[in-house]
């Protein structure tokens, strides 16, 4: 984002030039900030884990909480005056909301705040931005990504002894200090295979999968759909490097031995060639049917003795049916959150979304998202794109919206809608230079 032609018009105009610059200085800073939090949102884990590690600090599970919302409010307050009317209502009308559904069934998880949080002030930073900058920003995690999963590759031992990651989850309460490791490592229980043999080069790899600076295979898998999601959706910098791009993408996958990211992936590139299938309905109807398809699948494979849904086989297969299950034993109030669940529902992303905000809210949320208007053309097909990610990853847990990754994708969300105005985001005091740019303002994102 370049401010210099608005300075220009300004400066024709009759702007104050001390008021110009002064302008220009909080717009490069806010510029800056957004990748600055969003590549902090992806590494503050590992970083926290080697303190942890080193023993200089005990971290929590509270200290963790402590640090995404100190992200969160550094992302607000660069966004304070960019929020508009609209959202801000809806945001009031989504807390007052959930509060009330919090009074009638106390199972609500007011977490799922942080969770919108988390989508709106990530898209709005990116907004301020330029989709050139989500490009460098997208490369710089991506080599900071590789450097760590090599090092943990290549020398796994020297890699658990200064990130201690088993230690560092049951310090969270993730994992629980009875917990059997019966990988006897220091990685995260799912950091290796165990009896199991891998799906990418068993051979080459071994049964570990990598984690890189996210500690959990399964939101390195995450980032690598991101990845591939940014290369279906832009054409930014050379052919080379995007094809490049893209290897390094799917060799994420690859590394996490990630079967759902290899199945979101070649989903997202048949539709990304089926372009009688793009559109703002297909972005709406592919969540919406992968969940009523779920829904059937758990009414026709119903638990064999008849009881509560459990996770009868630990793998993707397993996990999916279990997810269909709980959705299938649901009653009506479940489904409005009403109620809460009758099993948990981590390792379900559908069951966590819908029951802590109720299908209502659920449904309005996603409409608002596929209906917004995207004023470049990277704009459909990266929401399209989103919306295989979301409508797959649902299906086997609610690490979407874990902020390692949540915040790059929307970042990148918001950097291919910023050509809408892109100076308007400054809200800079000089009247004439309001007046210049308020002409060129996108609607607020309303999600």
């Amino acid at each position: 984002m370049n401010p210099l032609p608005v300075l220009a018009q300004t400066s024709e105009n009759g702007g104050n030039p001390a008021s110009n610059y002064t302008a220009v200085v909080r717009f490069l800073g806010i510029s800056a900030a957004g990748p600055l939090l969003v590549i902090f949102a992806a590494v503050f884990n590992v970083l926290l884990c080697f303190v942890n590690t080193r023993h200089w600090v005990d971290v929590s599970g509270t200290d963790i909480i402590c640090v995404e919302l100190v992200i969160l409010a550094a992302g607000l307050f660069c966004i304070r005056r960019d929020i508009d009317k609209t959202t801000a209502q809806l945001m009031v009308f989504i807390i007052f909301y959930l509060i009330s559904l919090k009074l009638i069934n106390p199972a609500v998880d007011l977490k799922i705040l942080h969770d919108i949080a988390i989508i709106y002030v990530f898209y709005r930073l990116g907004t301020l931005a330029s989709i050139e900058t989500g490009n460098v920003l997208l490369w710089v995690v991506m080599l900071a990504v590789l450097a760590f999963g090599a090092f943990e590759l290549l020398a796994p031992d020297a890699f658990g002894s200064v990130f201690n990651v088993w230690s560092y989850y049951v310090n969270k309460g993730v994992i629980g200090a009875g917990t059997i490791n019966y990988s006897h490592s220091n990685f995260y229980l799912s950091g290796d295979r165990g009896g199991a043999s891998r799906t990418f080069f068993p051979g080459l790899f071994g049964s570990h999968r990598v984690s890189s600076v996210f500690l959990e295979p399964d939101s390195l898998g995450n980032f690598s759909v991101v990845a591939f999601a940014w290369c279906l959706s832009t054409s930014v910098g050379s052919l080379r490097n995007r094809a490049l791009l893209f290897f390094l993408a799917a060799f994420c996958f690859v590394l996490a031995d990630s079967r759902f990211a290899s199945i979101c992936c070649l989903i997202m590139l048949a539709l990304r060639v089926m372009t009688i299938l793009h559109g703002k309905l297909m972005v709406f109807v592919i969540p919406v049917a992968v969940m009523l398809a779920l829904t059937m699948a758990g009414l026709l494979q119903p638990m064999p003795d008849g009881g509560p849904p459990a996770i009868v086989h630990d793998d993707l297969v397993g996990r999916l049916l279990f997810s269909a299950r709980v959705l299938s034993y649901w009653g009506l109030p479940q489904w409005l959150g009403l109620a809460g669940s009758q099993v948990y529902t981590a390792d379900t992303g559908y069951a966590y979304f819908i029951n802590n905000l109720g299908l209502p809210l659920a449904i309005f949320l996603l409409a608002c998202f596929a209906r917004y208007p995207n004023p470049s053309r990277e704009g459909p097909l990266m929401k399209l794109m989103m919306s295989v990610y979301f409508a797959t990853a649902l299906c086997v847990g609610a690490s979407v919206f874990t902020i390692k990754t949540a915040a790059l994708l929307w970042f990148l969300y918001g950097t291919v809608n910023a050509v809408s105005g892109r100076a308007s985001q400054l809200q800079l005091g000089d009247p004439a230079l309001s007046g210049a740019t308020r002409r060129q303002q996108a609607p607020g994102m309303v999600v």
